[in-house]
């Protein structure tokens, strides 16, 4: 990453012809100061037009960085991600999931919540990006998810049977460095022998599991996708819910009043079913095409009730390549989320699932500079996304975006 030349000491001007300040749309131009890797101010209107710009970004629109509130960095997006891992070198996979991370950034995703990794590999990956040691977007690293024995993608998971074992599991993660607690509650779609709305933890399992981490700070997001499981999860006091492709009304509005966010990961299910459309007799392609019209039709519920939305890829899994915001955003779109409200999930709505809303998901003064431009408008066409101009993080410009 490269720093942008100062001038005079004032600090670095950025203009666009538009902004998404992470809640609202901004009308132009918009001109951004950017001093010690902070924002220092935010001009809209003739005073923008008027002040001297060092980087004139032309008819581009200024968001704050991106958020992938729900990744798998040690995944590689193959038919069988987990038999690559298994057979790697922790230090060979650790490597391979910088570079993954690194695709997140190209693409203006800034900050990526990593929900899974074998061997925990995100904690030091998180710490070796914030020392500088590697390049990178910002990691909120939950080490590894907990689930019960064999339980749906155990291979990221620290099993545990129990409310003792998950309570001591829960504590093992928080000691080796997670900064969120992933929960696997129920089966899923990437399974030869499950189903997406069986329960696995059990509600006194998930109950210290919930205590633990809200006792260190730490954030609880839950795979579930039945109303049954979300139901008992909601009783207990998770976060978030992740994919919950088959919610209903009623349990919407109870994750509205708890302010219990949704993070939908459309894009994985037909990621998945690409990846196993040519293999006759499975059946995770099956689950994967009935979930995904369910998936979307949850997703209209949980907007049409007031449910926060987050963007959440699941990058890493089978077909879905890391960097794919993009992609999670247009099926937003189709789910019935305007554009402006898909940028939203990707920023402020995103800042506060992974518990950064102080610091990320806005374009305001006293953030952080973790930037990006897309050239077009993306608050009315959201392909626009795709098309990355600069990506800046901590004011320094990713050379290669």
């Amino acid at each position: 990453m490269t720093a942008i030349p100062v001038n005079g000491g004032r600090g670095v001007t950025l203009r666009a012809a538009r902004a998404f300040d992470g809640v609202h749309v901004l009308d132009g131009p918009v001109a951004v100061t950017v001093e010690d890797g902070m924002i220092v101010s935010v001009e809209t209107g003739p005073g923008a037009a008027a002040r001297p710009a060092d980087v004139d970004l032309g008819d581009c629109t200024l968001l704050p960085g991106l958020i992938d509130t729900h990744t798998h960095l040690v995944w590689d997006a193959s038919a069988a991600p987990q038999d690559r891992v298994a057979l790697d070198a922790p230090e060979r996979t650790v490597l391979r999931a910088a570079a993954h991370a690194m695709r997140h950034l190209r693409a203006g995703e800034t900050t990526v919540r990593d929900l899974g990794a074998t061997g925990a590999l995100s904690v030091p990956l998180a710490q070796a990006i914030a020392d500088g040691d590697v390049p990178g977007p910002r990691v909120v690293p939950a080490g590894r998810a907990i689930a019960m024995t064999g339980g749906h993608g155990w291979s990221l998971c620290h099993e545990a049977d129990g409310p003792d074992a998950v309570r001591a599991a829960v504590r093992s993660e928080i000691k080796g460095g997670a900064r969120a607690i992933k929960l696997i509650a129920s089966g899923g779609v990437y399974g030869e022998h499950e189903r997406p709305e069986e329960p696995q933890l059990s509600r006194a399992e998930v109950e210290v599991a919930v205590e633990e981490a809200h006792k260190a700070g730490c954030r609880v997001a839950a795979h579930a996708y039945s109303p049954e499981v979300i139901g008992m999860l909601l009783d207990v006091g998770v976060d978030s819910i992740e994919h919950g492709s088959l919610l209903d009304a009623p349990t919407a509005e109870r994750m509205r009043e708890q302010g219990v966010a949704l993070v939908p990961t459309l894009c994985v299910f037909d990621a998945i079913h690409g990846a196993y459309a040519d293999r006759p007799g499975s059946p995770i392609a099956a689950k994967a095409a009935e979930i995904r019209s369910k998936a979307l039709a949850a997703c209209r519920v949980a907007a049409e009730n007031g449910v926060t939305i987050a963007v959440g890829t699941d990058s890493g899994a089978p077909g879905n390549p890391h960097g794919s915001v993009a992609q999670e955003m247009r099926l937003m779109v189709e789910a019935g989320l305007s554009p402006a409200e898909a940028l939203h999930a990707a920023t402020g709505a995103a800042a506060e699932v992974v518990g950064l809303a102080g610091t990320a998901g806005r374009l305001a003064k006293g953030r952080p500079a973790d930037l990006v431009a897309y050239r077009g408008d993306p608050a009315a066409e959201v392909d626009a996304v795709r098309d990355v101009a600069l990506v800046m993080l901590g004011g320094r410009v990713v050379d290669d975006a």
